[in-house]
């Protein structure tokens, strides 16, 4: 079945193509205004169209404004001004974007995100044929379309820079039209067998009819005598030209030198006006004069590569990189000089030494012809025979792309994001039940309220002492002996003797959750509890536990509230060897002193007790303090039928149950700010 439906596939394709014969095809290319390279690239692709036998209808729009107006602020602009103004920033995102996958999966689908909709709304709109992409962030968007189904036909991506093509190769794109052979392996690796196809250059055909240099220096005004050098900043004029112009004039054989501000029309300013005395410099803004530059030039000094340098080896022009190592440029110059496509100068010195190299080189003429043969037959890679890759006319390939793009069907495309999205929900629910940041937000949702202070009308406090599970005998017995009367808190399982041990001294335990611990902590909290509980004797009934210092995470409160515990914090918690609180502590507070088992800590305590004696109030244990036949009505509006119980045996006196006229309460913290608490 599965080669059968592939042949009807085929036959499918092969009759839509047919179809599309009886008619002129519809080209759109997606070009965008980020330096000149990418879209002197679409206006070279679309002119070889038009030129084509075939009949075409070719349509370029700006690709970024067609994703939207955000994406474009943040690209077009962003990248404008980290090149003018901070060039080591964009080496940086470069590097990242380069070397850490995670991140640039990332920004691939971020992009995908802001600009799928709206780039496949326009692409609808005027049902091409074929689309192509000059600009790889564009080609990110439309690749992921085209795997998707959202772009139904061929997919083109052209590639003009030579290396660091993580962007421009896309496994979404049918064909990759590349310049530079030596691409080829790069680009198969990340879109697939058969993906790319060396083309000739995507220049304009003006840089390919021969110009005699004498005549096109007089044309332009310029000394016919001596050397020309050009040096250009690109479409956006960025890089070091006020210091290789400085340098160059200092070159006695050079008789003028043409700087190319591109659109950076402060920079044209200032360039003026620092070489206003020098006749020599002549200073160009934005030109379409290209071809006759490069005509009369003997060297190219460029900052940022691209497309300007095939323009420049078409025409026969040496080529110097100097003035902006940064990011792609960096990495794209310093590929083509090891091609020995380019000279590259890492400073002035350099420059000067490569420009008068170039001179050497031989006659602009000679150059020309070398050039024009070499672009033609292509560089590097070789096919299955060891030749030089044979270069294709981008037009054809255009006008008959495979269809090589199988889109990913829907049921796919659902588990993967599921895959995705399952871990992620994973990892945020542990977060958020492992983390204190959000125990304000659960503890309204489930209602859970720590206890801090006792409504009643008995002078006393509760006092609960947290001690090592080994020290709680021994300080109870000190304690006793001093007719001090306190309830225990131990996060370790206590033992039938332990218990024992407590409640013939009059004393009692209750249950605690542990200080600190691993993320996953709070999925144990409620069978800790229970384990506790079981041993001190409470069983299955509703008893109040120890928080730890830090309080609650959601994940403790939520194992705590299934578990039927009540959390118990306190008004006020203090080390037992610590000096005593500036704070005032009124009737119905409990106190959680934290003590060590050393005499030093049993003194700590008794100094506590003088403390809060000299105020007028007892100290009580935790389920005496609760269990007070005094508790006055809640804040609830709920009034105690009667009164609890009066405590006869220590076994109750153990278990530390909440009454019934337990109530949330907006509470004083301990800082001063306003939390919720628990009043009885």
């Amino acid at each position: 079945m599965g080669p059968r439906l592939r042949q009807k596939q085929r036959s499918g394709r092969s009759s839509a193509a047919d179809g599309l014969r009886r008619r002129a095809r519809r080209v759109l290319i997606l070009s965008a205004d980020v330096g000149e390279g990418h879209a002197a690239a679409a206006r070279a692709l679309a002119e070889q169209l038009e030129a084509y036998p075939e009949p075409t209808e070719v349509t370029v729009i700006d690709g970024l404004e067609a994703m939207g107006r955000l994406l474009r602020l943040v690209v077009e602009d962003g990248y404008r001004v980290q090149l003018r103004f901070m060039p080591w920033s964009y080496t940086v995102i470069y590097w990242v974007l380069e070397h850490v996958q995670p991140v640039r999966w990332l920004v691939k689908r971020v992009l995908y995100l802001f600009g799928s909709r709206s780039l496949a709304r326009h692409i609808a709109q005027l049902e091409p044929d074929v689309v192509v992409s000059t600009y790889p962030v564009i080609t990110v968007v439309l690749a992921r379309l085209r795997r998707t189904g959202g772009v139904r036909c061929p997919t083109v991506a052209t590639i003009t820079d030579l290396t660091g093509l993580f962007f421009w190769a896309q496994p979404g794109i049918d064909t990759h039209l590349v310049c530079y052979g030596e691409s080829v392996p790069m680009v198969e690796r990340i879109a697939g067998a058969g993906s790319a196809r060396v083309v000739n250059p995507l220049i304009s055909a003006e840089f390919l009819s021969p110009r005699h240099p004498g005549e096109a220096r007089r044309a332009l005004g310029l000394p016919e005598h001596g050397r020309m050098v050009i040096v250009s900043g690109g479409g956006w004029g960025v890089g070091d030209i006020e210091g290789a112009v400085d340098e160059l004039r200092r070159v006695p054989e050079i008789s003028s030198i043409v700087c190319l501000a591109g659109r950076n029309e402060p920079l044209a300013q200032r360039l003026r006006a620092d070489f206003a005395g020098e006749e020599r410099v002549h200073v160009y803004s934005f030109t379409d004069k290209m071809p006759d530059l490069l005509g009369a030039a003997d060297v190219l000094v460029h900052s940022t590569g691209g497309v300007t340098c095939l323009e420049a080896k078409a025409a026969g022009v040496p080529v110097v990189s100097y003035g902006l190592p940064v990011g792609h440029a960096s990495l794209n110059t310093r590929a083509m000089a090891k091609l020995k496509l380019l000279r590259l100068a890492n400073d002035l010195r350099e420059l000067r030494e490569h420009v008068q190299l170039s001179f050497a080189d031989g006659s602009h003429a000679d150059g020309a012809a070398t050039a024009v043969a070499a672009t033609a037959n292509g560089h590097g890679v070789a096919d299955g025979n060891g030749d030089p890759p044979r270069r294709h006319a981008a037009a054809g390939l255009v006008l008959d792309p495979p269809w090589r793009v199988r889109p990913i069907p829907v049921w796919r495309r659902r588990v993967t994001a599921m895959a995705v999205q399952l871990p992620l929900l994973i990892l945020a629910g542990t977060w958020v039940m492992s983390t204190d940041d959000m125990t304000s937000v659960a503890s309204a949702i489930l209602g859970v309220h720590q206890l801090e202070h006792v409504r009643t009308e008995a002078p006393d406090v509760g006092v609960i002492v947290r001690t090592q599970a080994g020290e709680v005998v021994p300080l109870a017995r000190e304690l006793a002996a001093r007719g001090t009367r306190v309830s225990f808190a131990d996060a370790v399982t206590s033992s039938t003797e332990v218990v024992g041990d407590l409640r013939s001294l009059g004393d009692e335990v209750v249950p605690a959750v542990p200080e600190s611990g691993a993320l996953l902590r709070w999925v144990g909290t409620g069978s800790a509890l229970h384990a506790q509980a079981r041993a001190i004797g409470i069983g299955r009934r509703r008893f109040y536990f120890l928080s730890p210092r830090g309080g609650l995470t959601p994940g403790q409160m939520l194992m705590a509230r299934t578990a039927g515990a009540s959390p118990v914090y306190g008004a006020l918690r203090l080390p037992a060897r610590g000096p005593l609180p500036h704070r005032a502590v009124r009737a119905g507070d409990i106190l959680v002193i934290t003590a060590d088992g050393s005499a030093a800590s049993v003194a700590g305590i008794e100094r506590i007790v003088a403390w809060l004696g000299d105020s007028g109030l007892g100290v009580e244990s935790l389920s005496s303090l609760t269990s007070s036949p005094s508790i006055r009505a809640s804040n609830s509006g709920e009034r105690a039928s009667e009164a609890a119980a009066p405590i006869r045996t220590a076994s109750e006196i153990t278990r530390g149950t909440p009454p019934s006229g337990v109530a949330a309460k907006d509470s004083p913290s301990r800082s001063g700010a306003s939390t919720t608490g628990t009043t009885v």
